[in-house]
């Protein structure tokens, strides 16, 4: 399922069609979640991104090795420095180079929380 239920927010606006977000002030954001593929993979990654396809969370990846003929999931979290008013995204993709921010054959949740303002 894409990211498109918002179950809680208090100014993070999420826009379903291109599942892209905004928070309502720059600062540094804690992000938890987890994704599924159903897809065998020899690993699975997930990472934030600014709408233009840039890396938003310099580098840090949350990733999981393993190998499944049915499935992979991977789970975990980072804390990220975002801008208000600017558009992102979580990206994520598997050992076969297959990438997306969106994931029809799977599962996702993820957590996006406000730690330290700028």
């Amino acid at each position: 399922t894409p990211f498109n239920n918002v179950i809680d927010s208090r100014g993070i606006t999420l826009n379903t069609s291109t599942y892209k977000f905004q928070v309502p002030v720059a600062g540094l954001y804690h992000f938890s979640g987890a994704v599924r593929w159903n897809v065998a993979s020899n690993y699975l990654w997930w990472t934030v991104e600014d709408g233009s396809g840039n890396d938003a969370s310099d580098g840090m990846y949350v990733l999981n090795n393993a190998t499944s003929s049915n499935f992979i999931t991977t789970a975990g979290s980072m804390v990220v420095p975002l801008a208000a008013s600017t558009d992102y995204q979580i990206e994520f993709g598997d050992g076969a180079t297959n990438t997306s921010t969106t994931d029809p054959t799977g599962q996702t949740f993820m957590n996006i929380y406000l730690v330290g303002g700028n």
